[in-house]
């Protein structure tokens, strides 16, 4: 796989480009959303409850009585889990909302239970049961922490993938990629494995960029120095053959 990818020039730039992109779509979308991206959770957690029912989207925080008419949990045997539940008000209303898991609200809900509601901006953002509460997929959200989680994910095996196919390009005049050359873009690969390792360490701590990277960083610099292990030992070894040959060559 990995000569493949930097078998020839144009295999190279292909790959080139390839990285330049992961690196590119990640840090556009941090560009453009992480400055504002905290200002809805900042004016969620900011707003006082109405005063009355809105009449429509409001700032204010609404909170309704609703009872549960459907609840559905589909997380077994299915890569894409759904939680979903329909709930209806004393005006026979609905609301269809999804929930990121289980817990600690919807997994415990039957037909027929009561809920409240916290409406804000015309949706529902937040159920509360037995002095539990959770949150809608409506929510507002943390977006600026959300894209650099992205980016952490992407960017750094994007810029070795780019690396790797720079420095195959400058070479091209070798007929095989270097050891080197295997060694980064396996590294490459391998730090995108312990990043989504390290968001499902993390992820009962919600979206947390610190403890993602705590996770990720050592775990990285292990990966990089078995990579850089295994060439220098591979260099090694193959030095001594060549030795060996030239010795039982001499006369």
């Amino acid at each position: 796989m990995t000569h493949w990818l930097l078998r020839n020039g144009f295999t190279s730039l292909l790959t080139l480009l390839f990285g330049l992109g992961i690196v590119a779509l990640p840090t556009l979308a941090v560009a453009a959303i992480a400055p504002d991206g905290t200002a809805d959770l900042e004016d969620y957690r900011a707003a006082g409850p109405c005063s009355s029912a809105p009449a429509g989207p409001s700032d204010c925080l609404w909170t309704v009585e609703l009872t549960v008419s459907d609840v559905h949990l589909d997380d077994r045997g299915t890569r894409s889990p759904s939680y979903t539940t329909v709930l209806t008000d004393a005006r026979g209303g609905t609301w269809e909302s999804s929930y990121g898991d289980r817990g600690p609200v919807v997994h415990r809900l039957d037909v027929g239970d009561r809920v409240t509601g916290t409406v804000w901006r015309g949706e529902l953002t937040e159920i509360a049961f037995e002095d539990r509460t959770q949150a809608t997929r409506d929510a507002p959200a943390d977006l600026r922490t959300r894209v650099l989680i992205g980016a952490l994910v992407s960017v750094p095996s994007g810029l070795l993938l780019a690396a790797t196919s720079l420095w195959r390009l400058a070479r091209l005049h070798e007929p095989e990629p270097t050891e080197g050359m295997g060694a980064t873009l396996g590294l490459s690969g391998t730090l995108i494995a312990i990043a989504c390792l390290a968001l499902v360490l993390t992820s009962r701590l919600g979206e947390n960029l610190w403890a993602v990277l705590a996770v990720w960083l050592p775990l990285s610099a292990l990966a990089a120095f078995g990579f850089r292990l295994s060439v220098t030992r591979r260099r090694a070894r193959t030095a001594e053959g060549v030795e060996g040959a030239d010795g039982s060559a001499a006369p």
